[in-house]
């Protein structure tokens, strides 16, 4: 009986250190290659585009929180560059942050860029929808009007 539990003892320092070194190797690249190694339950990290008749929107959700926001409206060329921070965070009353979550993001100064309830994301690893995408909606998610993004 002894046996077995220095058996699971050893599986599960082996996993352990499998999942230590990853992330090491994760913040790595991560800072080498200045991108966010998405793993599950981390798919809004990373940089987001959507592109209209009108416009060219760019944003990029940091690891630590931080927001790199990139706006050009046609047909001008000037790029409004907005850095702030993000909250990713569930509904009112304590509910699951993964059951409509929400996507607040804010300026330096600490006025509200959007808050949009995001109502579709591409789950991490998923074969049936090779794009990532992750769509936004401005007031509930199931509203019909809805802001699409795509990973870059």
């Amino acid at each position: 009986m002894f046996r077995y539990f220095i058996y699971m003892l050893i599986l599960l320092l082996l996993v352990a250190g499998y999942l230590f070194v990853r992330k090491m190797i994760d913040r790595s690249v991560e800072k080498e290659t200045d991108t966010e190694v998405v793993r599950e339950n981390e798919e809004y990290l990373g940089t987001w585009a959507s592109r209209t008749d009108k416009s060219f929107t760019l944003f990029r959700l940091h690891r630590d929180g931080k927001l790199t926001y990139r706006s050009v409206q046609y047909p001008g060329t000037d790029t409004a560059i907005i850095r702030g921070k993000y909250v990713y965070a569930g509904v009112r009353g304590g509910n699951d942050s993964r059951y409509f979550p929400r996507l607040v993001t804010f300026t330096e100064k600490g006025d509200t860029l959007f808050n949009y309830y995001v109502r579709y994301l591409t789950k991490y690893n998923m074969t049936i929808d090779t794009i990532d995408k992750m769509v936004l909606n401005p007031n509930n998610v199931f509203d019909t009007l809805a802001f699409p993004f795509y990973r870059i």
